[in-house]
């Protein structure tokens, strides 16, 4: 007679498995920062391949891989978010607080840099200051057949926070009984944002809208499949909560089933085959957008030989074909436990601060090797000292 299966909400803290992951949310936090780094890396590297074109082919590779392990930063600190929300070290107040103000600080530091140094310079070179935004606005289009830039990543982990919150979370005030359907209703507006973000960046690469300047650090980062297996995630957890509450536990029991191991390695088990499954998903996807780009030409062919089509492509534009890493990190997930705290909790809040360190470096260096390879006319030895001496001049007040 064959043993009967022991259902997930019959287990309970007396009958934990031993397996823990090694790696904790200090370690995905760490890893999710390094990849931000890396995309200050690869902006450098485009700008430095347009600026000498002979380093295309010698970069190439390097680019390739450099940008699809930067597109790993959402994965790694939002699986990280997952955790502290699960393992209660962090409640869902913090983690808004966070990321909302982080997204709204980008947005504010671009903005200023953006009209004061960038709008500012052009207008102190043109005879007329006022021709200066749009000059620069026109140029921009010209050149970005996109026709936006989309970098704050902040915006994607407060949606994808904003849905854990509204799906999961027991307040005690306002939300509280009937009225918290009226919250997990709410889970629709940062999706709805989403969408949004996705639709007016398709419009755009098709040329239909023209996006302005101020609405860049309000767009969406990150692919379309990343986001969707995010709200996956946020959905099984409030599901699995359902499921165990529905045969007599109460919520109590299962905040103390969340803290197993046998739980978090069910959660690491979902988490991968999602992540694989949503890889493999954009890999079609990416497939049926080249082939429909690539005009008589079949199969891998086809992909290989359609690279002007790929960057042109309005799915592309948006994302789609970005998540293919996702099928290389879902193995990473098994390696997971979100119960494992880390033994010094100081470095988790250290660690933002050394990524944008990490960041500021390598923009000056990245900026000294741009000036490097750029082609600017050398100046005669006597003439830059005299620029120099003039220059230093005014600095000591003489």
């Amino acid at each position: 007679m064959a043993k009967k299966r022991v259902r997930f909400h019959e287990h309970g803290l007396h009958d934990d498995i031993r397996y823990s992951g090694p790696l904790s949310f200090q370690t995905f936090q760490i890893l999710g920062w390094l990849c931000i780094v890396l995309a200050a890396v690869m902006a450098l590297m485009k700008v430095g391949v347009r600026l000498n074109p002979n380093d295309t082919q010698k970069l190439a590779a390097v680019r390739m891989i450099i940008e699809y392990f930067a597109d790993l930063s959402l994965p790694f600190l939002l699986i990280a978010n997952f955790a502290r929300i699960l393992n209660n070290s962090e409640g869902y107040r913090k983690q808004l607080l966070r990321n909302g103000g982080a997204m709204a600080a980008i947005a504010v530091v671009f903005l200023i840099f953006f009209n004061r140094y960038v709008i500012g310079t052009v207008g102190l070179l043109l005879q007329n200051p006022a021709d200066a935004q749009p000059l620069v606005m026109d140029s921009f289009y010209q050149v970005n057949k996109k026709g936006f830039f989309a970098f704050n990543i902040f915006v994607d982990l407060l949606l994808c926070t904003l849905v854990m919150y509204c799906l999961n979370a027991r307040p005690k005030k306002v939300f509280t009984g009937k009225k918290v359907l009226i919250l997990r209703a709410f889970a629709i507006l940062p999706i709805a944002y989403e969408a949004g973000s996705i639709l007016l960046k398709a419009l755009s690469a098709a040329g239909k809208v023209q996006i302005p300047f101020w609405a860049f650090p309000l767009l969406t980062v990150k692919p379309p499949m990343t986001f969707a297996v995010f709200v996956l995630l946020a959905i099984y957890i409030k599901t699995r909560e359902i499921r165990y509450c529905r045969h007599g536990k109460t919520h109590e029991d299962y905040q103390a089933f969340l803290k197993t191991n046998r739980n978090a390695w069910n959660f690491s088990v979902y988490s991968a085959i999602v992540l694989f499954v949503a890889g493999v998903v954009d890999l079609f996807i990416l497939s049926f957008l080249l082939y429909g780009q690539a005009g008589s030409e079949e199969g891998v062919n086809a992909i290989l030989a359609s690279e002007t089509a790929l960057k042109n492509s309005i799915g592309m534009a948006v994302g789609f074909g970005g998540s293919i890493i996702l099928i290389i990190f879902a193995p990473v997930i098994l390696l997971f436990n979100y119960t494992k705290i880390p033994k010094n909790k100081t470095i988790s809040t250290l660690i933002p601060l050394v990524g944008i360190i990490l960041i500021i470096l390598i923009c000056i260096q990245g900026m000294y090797q741009l000036v490097a390879i750029a082609p600017i006319p050398k100046m005669d030895g006597q003439a830059l000292k005299e620029m120099l001496d003039s220059v230093f001049s005014v600095m000591s007040g003489v």
